[in-house]
């Protein structure tokens, strides 16, 4: 017979037996390769005991190394110490102190910053434009506002109300309405005698026989115009300008506030060390930003529920440092 043929006829296929059903308690039937592995793992255990008692027998007494000061055994696990030793609390002062003037001098560096963007920004003439252009808004929404309230260059009250510039209350009499109507201010007059001199100097110039000699100034080193990197760098507008040093100005505010959080703490830390009884009164908390459920319902609607356009507020946690008050003691 051809194994063709004897591949072709139909066998009796060997069912595998199962456990039986009064011993359905037991589990299900352990076969051969089930018994093979738990046997191999049974061995193996006693092979490992065995070679540990043996170790046990044959260990050396009087066996010592210098490791063996810094290591130790805690319920069965092993512990070494690696030299992690609490340090006194005098240097832990002293670190604390280290800490501090570096985030104080860190702080000093970003305060001189943060004046200068403030100068800059009090320098624009079109920071607030005033009514008189016939303008309804003066080109800043109310973040804006609020930026330069909390740097201190607008007054959070009168930020809106005095935008331009006071009229004069000075009144002046004349005789007649033909002399009120050609009148003019000390301020007009001076300013047209001084552009009359200026002239006269002009003219005066202008009638010399020659060219004065005039020193030539190093002219500045022009940027490419085809690069569109470096033109593309620099704001092209006053106004967009104006919202980058907007925009530096909120995350030097917002990084000046987290390091004066820091100095408290480090100062709250070291006085924590020292002796002297005190309470708390409050834990560190959470400075929570402007979300969107809080933010009124007018404003939701006015955008038609639409995300803010530019967000200017930094996404960073700041905590508020700890409070605590010391009891009163009598200096010796």
């Amino acid at each position: 017979m051809t194994s063709s043929l004897r591949n072709s006829i139909h066998r009796r296929s060997h069912k595998e037996r199962s456990q039986l059903a009064h011993r359905t308690k037991l589990g299900i039937l352990e076969k051969h390769a089930d018994y093979v592995k738990r046997a191999r793992d049974y061995h193996s255990k006693q092979d490992r005991l065995t070679r540990l008692k043996q170790k046990a027998a044959e260990r050396n007494k009087d066996e010592f190394y210098f490791s063996m000061r810094n290591e130790r055994t805690k319920d069965g696990v092993h512990i070494k110490n690696r030299g992690n030793v609490a340090l006194p609390t005098d240097i832990v002062k002293v670190l604390k102190t280290q800490d501090e003037n570096y985030v104080r001098t860190m702080r000093l560096a970003g305060l001189k910053k943060i004046d200068k963007l403030k100068s800059q920004l009090t320098a624009m003439a079109d920071l607030l434009k005033p009514p008189s252009l016939g303008e309804d808004e003066d080109g800043l929404d109310e973040e804006e506002i609020q930026i330069l309230t909390d740097a201190g260059i607008i007054s959070g009250a009168s930020g809106r109300s005095k935008p331009g510039r006071r009229r004069p209350k000075h009144i002046v009499f004349v005789d007649n309405e033909k002399e009120a109507r050609n009148y003019k201010p000390m301020d007009d007059v001076t300013s047209a005698s001084q552009e009359d001199v200026k002239m006269a100097d002009n003219a005066e110039e202008l009638d010399l026989g020659w060219k004065p000699t005039t020193t030539k100034k190093s002219k500045k080193p022009r940027l490419d115009v085809s690069d569109p990197e470096e033109t593309a760098a620099e704001p092209t507008t006053p106004a967009e300008n104006r919202r980058r040093l907007l925009k530096e100005l909120s995350e030097r505010l917002a990084r000046d506030k987290q390091l004066r959080y820091a100095q408290r703490e480090f100062e709250m830390q070291r006085l924590m060390m020292g002796k002297g009884g005190r309470k708390k009164i409050s834990g560190a908390e959470k400075v929570e930003g402007d979300s969107e459920s809080e933010e009124d319902e007018d404003e939701i609607d006015a955008r038609k529920g639409k995300p803010r356009k530019s967000s200017r507020t930094v996404n960073e946690e700041t905590y508020k440092p700890r409070v605590y008050k010391w009891r009163l003691e009598r200096k010796r």
